[in-house]
């Protein structure tokens, strides 16, 4: 194993500064930093196509300038530079010879790792036949020793090294951490189901979903002795997680099938199932095509034929991005019980949960309570399904599967939610109209840009501020204005504002907030008062202008062109009394459009609330109106 110093990639840079590769590609097109130039590190050599800089020009850099977001970046430059020429699993076999023989690597000879490897391997299960094969240079040890120096022990310096550069080489992309973590909650919710502190986990056959679940369990049962499975007791013991041969009690069984084709998928579980006791339980990690679609042919009769054992507790679509190999495939999720015999499984479509609100404390919930087959408690995402569907061709969890809600018998917030809809869309509108007639004569059209109206002071453009949201105040009376609405529903403290932003512009009456990218937008800000967030910006107007507010704002959202800078835009040269009339009949259009937008979110809302409302059974349509008017309890809509 030949080794070289120390290097470190443009994505192992991006990894020490906590930012994206993306980054430091910026970094190196602009060296320029805090007003002078502090050049990027040069490329110490080119191996395949992928630049190497040296590990302590790089920290040296990062800590001149400042840049990155991880204030120690010396501590732990040495876990993700290292030598090249390595391989991930004899670093692995080093770092368990450090972890279980507590001596450090940096200088050892080769017997005396054979000797350490004795000692702890007596009986060569996971590392004394490895060392016997291993010969490494002195650059190897002295990168373990660094290793476990910047981690937080031996079990992260092993997650750094199954996330470092070796593991990308390798081209391995596997479950990312939301899926891991989600497992981990079905885990313990049968473990909790069980109610046992025997319970132990069951090697699936899957190396990093195993140690991912292992440190809730008292042992990991391991039966096999070849090349996978002493990985993955190396693994373990550089982790402290126990691995057992016999198993007295229930337990768990979690495995992963998403790289296996259908039928070979479906095999696997069918030989799964077959295995579980009548305490056991098993957790399935598959394609949702294999374990929740529906299947034709010889793919269906295979899955029939797993489901007929009636062990299916629980079956779950989960959300698209889960697994990097493919991120736009949806994953699958089974429980199964060795002694549950049920014909009504619990089934729920997670994909349909909008992002970021699956609450995996429920999921739990509903896993322990479809283990238990009751109906006596409420479930958050699980319904009732019917197996002998299922048998008889249908998809094991139909898209858009959710569980049941109940009718509230007190329907007054749907009642209110109409009732305040209406009270918009039940008005009449007046129309909108606007007097013109053909000019008499002539008319030599004059523009001028925005940028000679600067130069000659007839308007002022001023900055916006970044704002952080973090400040924001739901009580507070300073508003924050955006040309796209964005920040409209921010507030903040005057105080604060005026803590933080000292130097922030504020808006007067009249001023248009604009933007330039991604397409022009503009707003007439009548109020005042109001911080501009950056990106976007403010245009004044003097009395001399030959434009008004409104104006200029339509303008800017319907005739200038996308890509365009805001100097080049053009308006047109108008007399006063004329450019006072224009403005004035364009406010009056932009007040129409607002009303006309404030009744279409009414509508819109009222929309909603119907239909919640009758499919909750907490709303009728049929109420009629009383001849003295319509009653507390009857809104009718408009």
């Amino acid at each position: 194993m030949q080794q070289t110093a120390s290097t470190l990639t443009m994505q192992d840079i991006a990894d020490l500064a906590h930012v994206s590769r993306q980054a430091v590609s910026m970094w190196r097109k602009r060296p320029r930093v805090k007003g002078r130039d502090v050049p990027f590190p040069r490329a110490v050599e080119v191996m395949d196509g992928v630049e190497h800089f040296d590990r302590d020009d790089v920290v040296a850099w990062l800590e001149e300038t400042g840049r990155g977001n991880n204030a120690e970046v010396r501590y732990d430059a040495p876990a993700v530079a290292m030598p090249e020429g390595m391989k991930l699993e004899d670093l692995v076999v080093l770092l368990c010879v450090y972890a279980v023989a507590g001596e450090q690597l940096d200088g050892a000879s080769r017997d005396q790792l054979l000797a350490w490897a004795q000692d702890v391997d007596p009986q060569d299960e996971f590392v004394l036949h490895e060392v016997r094969t291993l010969h490494p240079g002195p650059d190897a040890l002295r990168y373990v020793d660094d290793l476990v120096e910047a981690s937080y022990g031996p079990a992260d310096a092993l997650a750094r090294l199954d996330n470092g550069r070796l593991k990308r080489q390798a081209a391995e992309r596997g479950l990312t951490d939301d899926v891991i973590k989600i497992l981990q909650v079905s885990a313990q919710a049968c473990r909790t189901y069980l109610g046992t502190d025997e319970t132990v986990l069951m090697h699936g056959g899957d190396r990093v979903l195993t140690l991912a679940l292992a440190g809730d369990f008292g042992a990991v049962v391991l039966q096999g002795d070849n090349v996978r499975d002493r990985a993955l007791r190396r693994r373990a013991a550089i982790a402290d997680v126990g691995i057992t041969s016999t198993v007295t009690g229930p337990s768990i069984v979690a495995a992963s099938i998403v790289r296996l084709a259908a039928d070979d998928a479906l095999d696997r579980v069918d030989g799964i199932v077959l295995g579980l006791g009548p305490q056991d339980v098993a957790i399935i990690l598959g394609s949702a095509a294999a374990l929740c679609d529906r299947l034709r042919d010889e793919s269906e009769r295979m899955r029939s034929q797993t489901l007929r054992g009636e062990n299916l507790a629980m079956a779950v679509r989960l959300p698209r991005g889960l697994w990097r190999a493919a991120h736009r495939q949806s994953l699958g999720l089974w429980v199964l019980h060795g002694g549950n015999f049920t014909q009504r499984p619990r089934i729920a479509d997670l994909a349909a949960v909008p992002d970021g609100t699956l609450d995996l404390d429920d999921l739990a919930s509903d896993i322990v309570g479809a283990l238990e087959r009751t109906d006596h408690r409420a479930f958050r995402y699980c319904r009732r399904g019917d197996l002998s569907s299922i048998l008889a061709g249908a998809p094991v969890v139909p898209r858009g599967a959710r569980a049941l809600r109940i009718g509230q018998s007190d329907g007054a917030s749907h009642v209110e939610r109409i009732h305040a809809a209406t009270l918009t869309t039940s008005t009449p509108l007046a129309g909108h109209d606007i007097l013109v007639e053909q000019a008499p004569g002539a008319v030599l059209l004059r523009h001028r840009s925005l940028g000679e109206l600067r130069d000659s002071g007839h308007i002022v453009m001023r900055r916006g501020s970044r704002v952080d949201t973090g400040h924001a105040d739901p009580e507070g009376t300073v508003t924050v204005a955006s040309a796209d609405g964005n920040w409209d529903s921010v507030r903040l403290d005057p105080f604060d504002a005026e803590r933080h932003y000292p130097r922030a512009t504020r808006t007067e009456p009249g001023d248009v907030v604009f933007i330039e990218k991604p397409r022009p937008r503009a707003r007439v800000d009548t109020e005042g008062g109001a911080m501009v967030a950056s990106p976007s910006r403010i245009l004044r107007l003097r009395e001399a202008a030959e434009i008004g507010p409104y104006a200029l704002a339509a303008i800017i959202n319907e005739m200038t062109s996308e890509g365009s800078e805001w100097e080049t835009w053009s308006v047109p040269v108008l007399s006063r009394p004329q450019a006072q009339r224009l403005d004035d009949a364009l406010r009056d259009s932009q007040l129409y459009r607002d009303e006309l937008r404030r009744r279409v979110d009414a509508t819109r809302d009222l929309t909603r609330a119907l239909i919640e409302g009758v499919a909750a059974g907490a709303v009728t349509l049929d109420a009629a109106p009383t001849t003295t008017g319509i009653t507390t309890n009857q809104r009718k809509a408009g």
